[in-house]
């Protein structure tokens, strides 16, 4: 006797799904949904595996509903996008408490709700592992998408919020995990939470679309070292960047020096920044930042595109190519 009931599970989301929405033409209930979108259309994929891409002994059910939508939304944030419309399917153990599922989609639907998103339909089926996969569907704002495939010779590399927070609370969980009350959590909060509930850069990213100066963006998922290189890869160019200009806690260096690991690689080669790294017009800085500065986004300038190929990190040493240093699927 399974854990949970499909049918059930599929009613509870059907009432927590918000009522009729602009653009929903028929929503969960019948084999498909029915939109109705008016310009171009942005969709993203993402299945998050238990055991690979989160760990069950440390992340809260609601916590982990709200990551779940919220690397899907990031993927829109990245092209300047406005996300309309989830889909959700779901591969769920049959011994799974109903409590957990519970627990999630109230994470779920709290990122939802955040963002004026909604849930339109999707699967559920039993299975061994618990695999997570979403859909999400946007729109580009009447300015057009931003690509990857923009950046420029002479244009600056920008990135906004802190790197390496998340990649570091991912490694004091683990470390907990393994050394259990070795780790003083009261002074890693922020860490902790940049890894278990992330917040997708969507109105930033809108902003950034919206300023006319970015030409080419990407979030960063897989660490800078291997994000920027697909940016610099879809453009056809080469990044040059500084290693004492990026964006860091003062948290994130004193966890590093716990954990004996190099600043540098959370900062770089970690991942699951879903922060944004983007480029502007070469000789357009001073309008870009007139423009953001009624934002009051932490943006910092971290380098320069120039001819060639691949992702340089600039130190006093010397230059060292970094390029796809970051997480590998």
């Amino acid at each position: 006797m399974s854990a949970w009931s499909e049918r059930k599970l599929i009613e509870k989301i059907s009432k927590g799904s918000k009522g009729k929405q602009p653009g929903v033409l028929l929503s969960i209930g019948d084999d498909c949904c029915e939109l109705a979108t008016g310009s171009s259309s942005l969709i993203s994929t993402d299945t998050l595996v238990e055991s690979v891409h989160f760990d069950l002994t440390f992340h809260p059910p609601y916590s982990l509903g709200r990551k779940s939508i919220a690397v899907n939304l990031s993927d829109i944030a990245a092209m300047g996008g406005v996300p309309r419309f989830v889909l959700l399917s779901l591969c769920l153990p049959e011994d799974l408490k109903q409590e957990w599922i519970n627990q999630w989609l109230e994470g779920a639907f709290s990122m939802l709700g955040e963002f004026d998103c909604s849930l339109v339909g999707g699967d559920t089926v039993k299975g061994r592992q618990l695999v997570l996969g979403i859909t999400v569907l946007g729109e580009a704002l009447p300015c057009g998408a931003v690509y990857r495939s923009g950046a420029s010779e002479g244009d600056t590399i920008w990135v906004s919020g802190i790197l390496g927070a998340a990649g570091a609370g991912l490694a004091l969980l683990n470390h907990e995990k393994k050394h259990s009350g070795s780790v003083d959590f009261s002074s890693y909060r922020s860490l902790c939470a940049a890894h278990l509930d992330p917040t997708p850069q969507v109105f930033l990213g809108q902003e950034l679309a919206r300023s006319g100066y970015v030409t080419a963006m990407q979030d960063i998922s897989d660490g800078l070292a291997t994000d920027l290189a697909h940016l610099c890869r879809a453009s056809g160019v080469r990044a040059e960047i500084e290693s004492d200009a990026f964006p860091m806690t003062r948290e994130t260096s004193a966890a590093a020096d716990f954990l004996g690991v190099e600043v540098e690689d959370l900062l770089l080669r970690a991942g699951e920044d879903y922060q944004l790294v983007f480029t502007v017009q070469a000789g357009a800085e001073k309008k870009f930042i007139a423009f953001m500065e009624q934002q009051k986004q932490q943006l910092t300038r971290v380098g320069i595109i120039t001819a060639g190929n691949g992702v340089f990190l600039q130190k006093q040493s010397g230059t060292t190519e970094i390029s796809f240093q970051g997480y590998e699927h």
